[in-house]
């Protein structure tokens, strides 16, 4: 894989198609709108969205509260941008840790083979075995409420995809014949990994990282939506949508509007992720041998065909 690419080919390539834009200016909105509340923090928003004010409760959309206030006073506006960075960072903390572990496993059970990955594989089905947010709910109810903790029982069922994925990548490299050369002139494994296996696999992770954030919020989401390892008063959109089973029918922009960003949020990385198959060429292939090397190997097959 060539990361040589230029800021413009990258943008030319993302908005060649308006879906993989589309999806690149969400989420690229939103990401700044989190870093700027992470530098200015409450100073970014018109109200404390840890501030309870029950005079203002359930009040609608107006100049003053752009998308209302909650039960508690609460402005929903400042809730919202203050949950961004908390669901962003959480969501790609639970991508990258599972990511790094299936990368790992996916790699030792593609390439060395044999009973390590036989055991890499049956603890991996297993864990597939069960639905992802049964687990995390339970892990999440037992471990306490706690961002952390949240994020730690999604990654505990969150890696098996990813050692699939990284090891049927990791089988097809290894098969090939510049692999074995590889191995025939005793080349250390660490260039093998660096310049052989990772370049060539590194594109399909990547592309199924960047969808899979998304995937990844929806599921914290989900958690804080059932009230379970979310703490009570975290700005966190899928806990600030819960509020939906008791206010559907009276106030129903209290939990549709975090909700919607939720949905936006999934949308962008999904058809970012798009954008990002068009850029990387999935059919690159690195030889780490020299070509004198491979010269000196095609001589000596000829030298042997013909003594046979």
């Amino acid at each position: 894989m060539n990361f040589k690419y230029s800021a413009s080919k990258f943008f030319k390539v993302i908005f060649s198609n308006w879906l993989s834009g589309s999806g690149f200016i969400i989420i690229a909105i939103f990401s700044i709108i989190a870093i700027l509340y992470e530098l200015l923090g409450t100073r970014m928003v018109p109200y404390n969205p840890y501030q309870i004010n029950l005079l203002n409760a359930n009040l609608p959309p107006s100049s003053s509260h752009w998308f209302g206030t909650d039960e508690l006073g609460r402005d929903i506006f400042s809730r919202v941008i203050a949950a961004l960075p908390v669901d962003l960072v959480i969501s790609l903390f639970i991508v990258i840790a599972s990511s790094f572990i299936g990368l790992v496993l996916g790699i030792v059970a593609g390439y060395f083979r044999g009973p390590l990955e036989e055991v890499i594989m049956r603890l991996t089905d297993l864990f597939l075995a069960f639905p992802p947010i049964i687990m995390s709910m339970a892990i999440a109810a037992t471990l306490g409420p706690s961002l952390l903790n949240a994020a730690i029982s999604v990654i505990f069922v969150w890696w098996p995809p990813y050692v699939r994925l990284v090891r049927g990548n990791t089988l097809q490299v290894a098969s090939q014949d510049f692999i074995t050369i590889s191995r025939v002139l005793n080349t250390p494994f660490r260039k093998i990994l660096l310049k052989g296996i990772l370049p060539n696999i590194i594109t399909p992770l990547l592309i199924y990282a960047t969808m899979d954030v998304g995937t990844a919020m929806l599921t914290l989401s989900t958690l804080g939506f059932l009230g379970i390892g979310i703490p009570i008063n975290t700005p966190e959109l899928g806990l600030m949508s819960s509020i939906l089973t008791t206010t559907f029918y009276t106030y129903p922009y209290e939990g549709l509007i975090p909700a919607a960003f939720i949905f936006l949020i999934v949308l962008g990385f999904s058809l970012t992720g798009e954008g990002l198959a068009e850029l990387i060429d999935p059919n690159i292939r690195v030889h780490i041998i020299s070509r004198k090397k491979r010269a000196e190997i095609l001589e000596r097959s000829k030298v042997l065909t013909e003594k046979i």
